[in-house]
């Protein structure tokens, strides 16, 4: 019995140091959150336009799309597209929703000359 309880206690210290040299330190995890902070920060700044930009560039690309796939392409939320295209069309672009609901540009040539000149 003695022996067993050795082996079960020695299996686990074992455990313990190889999870231990897995986990990050505290101060990993604090650099981290600090790197993620300004992330976000650099995103927010300028993420709007960003966006805008991004789902105006996929309507130029596809044509009659859905909002579900606009979202996947851009990486955001179905509900924030719809909140780009409302801004979009704010701004001047004719969005269009077809009989399946896709969305698509109603004269794509007017929304290159609406688009915000390219900066390098």
């Amino acid at each position: 019995m003695a022996k067993e309880n050795t082996a079960k206690t020695t299996e686990a210290n074992e455990t313990i140091e190889m999870t231990k040299e897995t986990l990050p330190t505290a101060a990993e995890l604090m650099a981290e959150i600090e790197s993620l902070k300004s992330q976000l920060a650099e995103a927010k700044s300028g993420s709007s336009t960003g966006r805008k930009d991004q789902v105006l560039q996929v309507l130029r690309e596809h044509g009659h799309i859905s909002v579900q796939k606009i979202a996947k392409l851009v990486g955001i939320t179905d509900k924030n597209v719809s909140s780009q295209m409302t801004a979009l069309r704010k701004a001047g672009h004719a969005i269009g929703t077809d009989s399946r609901g896709f969305k698509f540009l109603e004269n794509p040539a007017a929304s290159k000359e609406n688009a915000a000149p390219e900066t390098e």
